[in-house]
Parts: C-alpha cells; structure tokens; sequence
C-alpha cells in the first residue's frame, strides 16, 4: 500500500471515529439539553400552578370580602325595617291600648288583675297601685274589688301593681311591663 492510499485509510478512520465521537456527544449533549429543557418545563409549570393558586386565592379573598360586605349591608337593612317595622308595630299596639283603656272591658280588666293579685297576697299585707292615668276610676274599683288603691306617682302605662313587702314580691300587671317584654320579645 502506497502512503496515499494508508493516509485515505487513515483518514476515513479518523473521520469515522470522530464521526462516531461526534454523534456520541451530540447525543449526550441532546439528552443534556432534553433534561435540562423537561426540567425548566416541570419548574415553570409548578411555578405557574402556584402563580395561579395564588391569584385563585386571591380572587377567592376578594370575593369572601364582597360577599361579606354585602351580606353585612343586607343584614343592617334587614334591621333597620324590622326596627322600623317594631316601631309601627309598637306605635299601632300603644294606640289600640289607649282606646282600649277608654272601655268599660278596661274596668274589668283592672278588677281582674287587683283579684288575681290580691289572692297572690293571700293574708299577707299588699299595697295595690294604680296607674295615674286611671285616678278617675279608683272609686269604683275600690267597691268593686274591695281593696284599698293607690296612685302611683310613677306612670306605668294602665294596668296595676301591686308590693307584697312581706315575702318581697312584684306583682306586675303594668302595661308598660307587657310591652316592654313584648318589645323584647320580636
């Protein structure tokens, strides 16, 4: 073999095994670049799922804070008709109890309720209120019930009272007890 065609030789080796080396490390530096490149997708996509978690979070506040906000003005409009409602209510109900207190029903009503207190005192030794507005009516509540009445000094709104000091006890038939617990009570 001439010297030419040992260098051909030699040269096609030479080419095949840089070939060969060349192909060997591209590959490496592809499955380098293909990890690096899976790697920077999966990061990217879990910063982006906390990206969106975050703003998905956010949103949610916003919208729990909305929510809350208008919930909080329903409820302060709920009250404010219901306070409004409550004070026809009660302004409907003081009426009707005035032109009620205008009856002969009002007359026995009084009766009644000095009755029922006088037997809660039993033997004990009661003082019977009346309301000031009632004055004009003690006389014949006094023979009606037989028992003895005072006029408070303190306007109750109708109905009586009575103090039992002896075991320490109210008797509240007042009016302006009744509607104050009814008031309470819606």
């Amino acid at each position: 073999m001439k010297i030419k065609e040992k260098m051909e030789v030699f040269r096609k080796f030479a080419i095949e095994v840089a070939s060969g080396e060349s192909e060997a490390s591209l590959r490496e530096f592809q499955s380098a670049c293909d990890r690096k490149l899976e790697a920077f997708r999966k990061n990217r996509q879990i910063e982006m799922e906390h990206k969106f978690q975050a703003e998905e979070a956010k949103i949610r506040r916003q919208a729990n804070h909305e929510i809350s906000k208008e919930v909080l003005a329903q409820k302060r409009m709920v009250d404010s008709c219901k306070r409004e409602w409550k004070e026809r209510l009660m302004g409907r109900v003081r009426e009707l109890l005035a032109e009620y207190q205008k009856t002969e029903a009002y007359q026995h009503y009084l009766a009644a309720k000095i009755r029922m207190a006088k037997e809660v005192a039993g033997e004990e030794e009661a003082i019977f209120y009346i309301d000031p507005s009632d004055e004009g009516r003690k006389a014949g509540l006094e023979a009606e019930t037989g028992v003895p009445l005072v006029v408070s000094a303190v306007d109750f709104g109708g109905g009586i009272r009575a103090v039992i000091r002896a075991r320490n006890i109210l008797v509240d038939e007042s009016f302006a007890t009744k509607l104050e617990q009814e008031e309470m009570g819606l």
